[in-house]
Protein backbone atom coordinates (compact mmCIF):
# COMPACT_ATOMS: atom_id res chain seq x y z
CA UNK A 1 0.00 0.00 0.00
CA UNK A 2 1.82 3.48 -1.07
CA UNK A 3 1.66 6.44 0.72
CA UNK A 4 -1.28 7.64 -1.01
CA UNK A 5 -3.35 4.66 -0.90
CA UNK A 6 -3.22 5.62 3.09
CA UNK A 7 -5.54 9.30 2.86
CA UNK A 8 -8.43 7.83 0.85
CA UNK A 9 -10.78 8.51 3.91
CA UNK A 10 -12.80 11.17 4.24
CA UNK A 11 -11.80 13.65 7.29
CA UNK A 12 -13.91 15.18 9.71
CA UNK A 13 -12.54 19.27 8.83
CA UNK A 14 -11.24 21.02 11.70
CA UNK A 15 -9.97 18.45 14.62
CA UNK A 16 -9.10 21.24 16.65
CA UNK A 17 -11.98 22.50 19.00
CA UNK A 18 -12.24 25.67 21.33
CA UNK A 19 -11.57 23.42 24.10
CA UNK A 20 -8.80 20.96 24.00
CA UNK A 21 -10.11 17.83 26.54
CA UNK A 22 -7.89 14.89 26.62
CA UNK A 23 -9.69 12.04 28.36
CA UNK A 24 -8.50 8.46 29.32
CA UNK A 25 -4.88 9.43 29.22
CA UNK A 26 -2.79 6.29 29.63
CA UNK A 27 0.97 5.33 28.91
CA UNK A 28 1.51 3.03 25.69
CA UNK A 29 2.12 -0.69 25.97
CA UNK A 30 4.57 -2.72 23.76
CA UNK A 31 2.16 -3.59 21.50
CA UNK A 32 0.91 0.26 21.20
CA UNK A 33 4.28 1.02 20.59
CA UNK A 34 4.68 -1.08 18.03
CA UNK A 35 1.66 -0.68 16.14
CA UNK A 36 2.74 3.60 16.30
CA UNK A 37 5.85 3.22 15.00
CA UNK A 38 4.27 0.48 11.86
CA UNK A 39 1.55 3.47 11.15
CA UNK A 40 3.74 6.15 11.30
CA UNK A 41 6.27 4.49 9.15
CA UNK A 42 3.32 3.99 6.86
CA UNK A 43 2.58 7.57 6.65
CA UNK A 44 6.12 9.22 7.00
CA UNK A 45 7.94 6.43 5.35
CA UNK A 46 10.65 7.14 8.06
CA UNK A 47 11.40 5.18 11.06
CA UNK A 48 10.38 5.96 14.43
CA UNK A 49 11.42 4.63 18.00
CA UNK A 50 8.51 5.30 19.89
CA UNK A 51 8.68 3.14 23.14
CA UNK A 52 6.44 1.57 25.65
CA UNK A 53 6.00 3.63 28.72
CA UNK A 54 7.96 7.08 27.40
CA UNK A 55 4.70 8.03 25.71
CA UNK A 56 1.35 8.50 26.23
CA UNK A 57 -2.03 8.06 24.32
CA UNK A 58 -5.54 10.05 25.18
CA UNK A 59 -8.78 10.69 23.73
CA UNK A 60 -10.12 13.91 22.46
CA UNK A 61 -13.63 14.60 20.95
CA UNK A 62 -12.89 13.02 17.20
CA UNK A 63 -9.51 12.12 17.69
CA UNK A 64 -6.58 10.43 19.39
CA UNK A 65 -3.12 12.06 20.26
CA UNK A 66 0.42 10.65 21.41
CA UNK A 67 2.06 12.59 24.24
CA UNK A 68 5.55 13.20 24.95
CA UNK A 69 6.76 14.91 28.08
CA UNK A 70 3.41 16.53 28.25
CA UNK A 71 3.04 17.69 24.74
CA UNK A 72 1.50 16.49 21.63
CA UNK A 73 3.41 14.91 18.81
CA UNK A 74 0.82 12.83 16.99
CA UNK A 75 -2.76 12.70 15.89
CA UNK A 76 -5.18 9.90 15.15
CA UNK A 77 -7.54 10.60 12.97
CA UNK A 78 -9.76 8.28 11.28
CA UNK A 79 -7.19 5.53 12.20
CA UNK A 80 -3.99 7.34 10.14
CA UNK A 81 -1.19 8.52 12.66
CA UNK A 82 0.40 11.93 11.48
CA UNK A 83 2.62 14.12 13.25
CA UNK A 84 1.42 17.40 14.91
CA UNK A 85 4.30 20.57 14.04
CA UNK A 86 5.85 19.71 17.29
CA UNK A 87 6.41 16.50 16.03
CA UNK A 88 7.21 17.51 12.76
CA UNK A 89 9.66 20.14 14.13
CA UNK A 90 11.66 17.16 15.78
CA UNK A 91 11.70 15.12 12.76
CA UNK A 92 13.11 16.23 9.51
CA UNK A 93 10.66 14.92 6.86
CA UNK A 94 11.42 14.67 3.00
CA UNK A 95 8.12 14.03 1.69
CA UNK A 96 4.47 14.90 2.06
CA UNK A 97 4.78 18.16 2.79
CA UNK A 98 3.27 21.68 0.63
CA UNK A 99 4.69 24.72 0.91
CA UNK A 100 3.71 28.20 1.06
CA UNK A 101 4.29 31.70 0.41
CA UNK A 102 5.42 34.22 3.18
CA UNK A 103 2.38 36.15 2.24
CA UNK A 104 0.50 32.76 3.18
CA UNK A 105 2.18 32.11 6.40
CA UNK A 106 -0.21 34.83 8.55
CA UNK A 107 -3.43 33.20 7.56
CA UNK A 108 -1.98 29.37 7.76
CA UNK A 109 -0.97 30.16 11.38
CA UNK A 110 -4.53 31.63 12.00
CA UNK A 111 -5.92 28.58 10.69
CA UNK A 112 -7.17 29.29 7.18
CA UNK A 113 -7.28 26.62 4.51
CA UNK A 114 -4.15 26.88 1.98
CA UNK A 115 -5.86 28.52 -1.45
CA UNK A 116 -3.62 27.46 -4.21
CA UNK A 117 -2.45 30.88 -4.89
CA UNK A 118 0.08 30.43 -1.98
CA UNK A 119 1.68 27.38 -2.52
CA UNK A 120 4.47 27.49 -4.45
CA UNK A 121 6.25 23.94 -4.48
CA UNK A 122 4.74 20.48 -3.81
CA UNK A 123 6.23 16.97 -2.42
CA UNK A 124 5.87 15.13 -5.30
CA UNK A 125 4.25 11.96 -4.03
CA UNK A 126 0.73 14.71 -2.96
CA UNK A 127 -2.44 13.06 -3.93
CA UNK A 128 -5.88 14.77 -3.08
CA UNK A 129 -7.06 13.23 0.41
CA UNK A 130 -3.62 12.92 1.55
CA UNK A 131 -2.77 14.27 5.21
CA UNK A 132 -0.17 16.48 4.87
CA UNK A 133 2.09 18.64 6.33
CA UNK A 134 2.23 22.84 5.30
CA UNK A 135 5.79 24.42 5.27
CA UNK A 136 7.39 27.76 4.75
CA UNK A 137 9.64 28.60 1.89
CA UNK A 138 12.90 30.01 3.58
CA UNK A 139 13.55 27.64 6.02
CA UNK A 140 11.23 24.61 5.29
CA UNK A 141 9.63 25.02 8.75
CA UNK A 142 6.44 23.47 9.75
CA UNK A 143 3.27 25.48 9.72
CA UNK A 144 0.70 23.03 10.17
CA UNK A 145 -1.14 20.00 9.38
CA UNK A 146 -3.71 19.37 6.54
CA UNK A 147 -5.53 17.33 4.00
CA UNK A 148 -4.55 18.03 0.41
CA UNK A 149 -8.02 18.75 -1.65
CA UNK A 150 -6.61 18.29 -4.26
CA UNK A 151 -3.51 16.78 -6.56
CA UNK A 152 0.32 18.23 -6.81
CA UNK A 153 -0.74 19.02 -10.06
CA UNK A 154 -3.68 21.08 -9.73
CA UNK A 155 -1.94 23.15 -5.97
CA UNK A 156 0.87 24.56 -8.89
CA UNK A 157 -1.08 25.48 -11.93
CA UNK A 158 -4.41 26.80 -10.51
CA UNK A 159 -4.44 30.56 -9.44
CA UNK A 160 -7.31 30.62 -7.15
CA UNK A 161 -9.22 27.76 -4.80
CA UNK A 162 -8.95 25.79 -2.33
CA UNK A 163 -6.20 23.48 -2.27
CA UNK A 164 -5.65 22.09 1.72
CA UNK A 165 -8.51 21.33 4.53
CA UNK A 166 -6.22 22.94 7.11
CA UNK A 167 -6.76 20.56 10.49
CA UNK A 168 -3.96 22.12 13.16
CA UNK A 169 -1.63 24.81 13.03
CA UNK A 170 0.88 26.67 15.33
CA UNK A 171 -0.61 27.96 18.18
CA UNK A 172 -3.74 26.58 18.02
CA UNK A 173 -4.99 24.04 20.98
CA UNK A 174 -2.93 21.05 19.87
CA UNK A 175 0.12 23.21 19.80
CA UNK A 176 -0.65 24.95 23.04
CA UNK A 177 -1.54 21.81 24.77
CA UNK A 178 0.70 21.01 27.72
CA UNK A 179 2.66 24.44 27.80
CA UNK A 180 2.25 26.68 31.15
CA UNK A 181 1.51 30.08 31.17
Amino acid sequence: MGLGELHKIPSYGHIVSSLLVVKKRHPINKKEAKKLNKDLFKTHGVNFYIEAGKYEKGICSDFEVLIQNGHIIAIIIEGISHLSVRGLLHHELQTGWVQVDMGAIPFVCNGANVMSAGINDVSSEVIAGQYIWIREENHHKPLGVGKAIINREEMLSLDKGKAIQALHYIGDKIWTYGVKD
